[in-house]
């Protein structure tokens, strides 16, 4: 780390601790090329046993939504918070909560040094830094065309579309309400802070205590309930992720208003201690992150989602799951991480959706498009003989037929996205910058998830 950098991330540590922050006497704040910044365990100390706190963020110093409603830091010790408000009344009723935290967090970088949270601030990748953090969703367009026919790349359109529409929408309530400066709050800006509070921030009902839950309910709206935002905890955040690390989010064993990492792995000196964001795929990394998880032999992260068409029922609720995996390893493998969980999260399975030949499906897609085919009322009933508490195997010609049905339904959409994907593929130059080059990464690992999602279904075991 060189030594402005040094300086900045010395600034952040002493600043935390002064607010009641702590980081493991053995860790210390670490750069390089490939994971940027992060905690790691100082050369010279011992290795760490399981079980260690390795940094905290107390509440005092976390950056929010409710920030943006009192105008200032938290404090679960002063008497209930008021509705003091960084932003005309009219803007912070209208704007959803995501929103105001993001306009508030431009409000604080624009206030420089005059910002309490200066000292995390000035740790972030600057806003005119684009390359340092732009997330895919605002790459150039020539790298984003390297995303072209994969799943990532219709997540990317529905991504630019919201940002620009939440920040028109409030932007313009901010003028109306003549707030001073407001052609300071840019879309580069918004931007900005939509990348950071994506990339770094925390669920506020995992890693808020009780106690301050409980001094935050007055100050919330009617409408707005604890996960309508999200929360940054600087130095904390300086974690990188690991999908296997061990780890809690402790609240209760420290001070009341304050979230701890709880590392339950060992680390030797001189290795990263790792947080764990949760499972997730690596187009939600992509997105997300910026980063993907290479794939060996006990785990791969490669998943490529299909949307369900989302339906509402009668009382006018939107069904779920809304999305679906196709997995490069069968979903029950054990490598299969986040596949295994999501078949655990939803019960058993049919035994349709367990024959070999939709090994690489979840589930619960086998199950929705055997649902979808099966207009006759034979095959509904073969249906229901192939369900979870069906009778098993050799139940005649018409479950075999739906299971055709299934098979063809699926093979279809595999074999149109895989063929979709090489016709991009071929009109792509070689990638010539790091955006590029993770892009095409990503783009061969879903080719590898549709064929191999391909060979399943053409599998001989096709009957139940």
């Amino acid at each position: 780390m060189n030594e402005r950098d040094k300086a900045r991330f010395d600034t952040l540590l002493a600043w935390s601790r002064q607010h009641g922050a702590e980081l493991h006497p053995s860790l210390e704040i670490y750069h390089d090329d490939i994971s940027k910044y992060s905690l790691r365990v100082k050369p010279s100390a011992e290795g760490l046993q399981p079980g260690f706190g390795a940094v905290s963020c107390p509440a005092a110093t976390t950056l929010s939504y409710l920030n943006a409603l009192v105008d200032g830091p938290i404090d679960p010790s002063s008497p209930s918070p008021q509705q003091t408000g960084a932003f005309p009344p009219r803007f912070t009723q209208s704007v959803p909560p995501h929103v105001l935290g993001r306009f508030f967090l431009i409000k604080e970088y624009l206030k420089a040094e005059d910002s309490f949270w200066w000292p995390y601030l000035a740790t972030l990748p600057s806003p005119e830094q684009v390359s340092a953090w732009a997330l895919p969703a605002f790459w150039p367009d020539d790298d984003i065309a390297y995303l072209e026919g994969t799943n990532a790349h219709v997540a990317i359109d529905e991504i630019q579309a919201n940002v620009k529409r939440e920040f028109k929408q409030a932007r313009k309530l901010l003028k109306e309400e003549d707030f001073p400066d407001v052609a300071t709050y840019t879309q580069l800006l918004y931007k900005w802070a939509f990348t950071i509070f994506t990339s770094r921030s925390f669920r506020p009902s995992l890693i808020l205590s009780d106690t301050t839950k409980q001094h935050l309910t007055p100050l919330l709206p009617d409408d707005v309930q604890l996960d309508d935002f999200s929360i940054l905890q600087p130095l904390l955040d300086i974690a990188n992720h690991s999908m296997t690390a061990r780890y809690a989010w402790d609240t209760t064993t420290t001070t009341p208003s304050a979230c701890r990492l709880i590392c339950r792995d060992p680390y030797q000196p001189g290795e990263q201690v790792y947080n764990n964001y949760g499972l997730k795929t690596n187009s939600e990394l992509l997105l997300g992150y910026g980063f993907l998880l290479p794939e060996t032999e006990g785990l791969h992260n490669d998943y490529v989602h299909v949307r369900k068409r989302q339906q509402q029922d009668v009382s006018g609720n939107e069904d779920e799951p809304k999305t679906f995996l196709i997995s490069l390893r069968p979903v029950a493998h054990d490598s299969s991480l986040v596949g295994r969980s999501r078949v655990s999260s939803r019960g058993p399975a049919s035994r349709l959706a367990l024959l070999p030949c939709f090994a690489h499906f979840e589930p619960a897609l086998v199950e929705d498009l055997a649902g979808a085919v099966a207009n006759t009322p034979e095959l509904r009933r073969a249906l229901e003989r192939c369900g979870v508490d069906g009778a098993g195997r050799g139940q005649g010609a018409e479950v075999g037929e739906l299971v055709e049905r299934v098979r063809g339904a699926l093979g279809g959409k595999v074999q149109y996205d895989y063929e979709r994907l090489m016709e991009v593929e071929e009109g792509l130059p070689p990638p010539g910058n790091r955006n590029q080059v993770l892009a095409t990464e990503y783009r061969a690992q879903c080719a590898k998830v549709l064929v191999a999602a391909m060979e399943s279904l053409m599998g001989e075991e096709g009957g139940p």
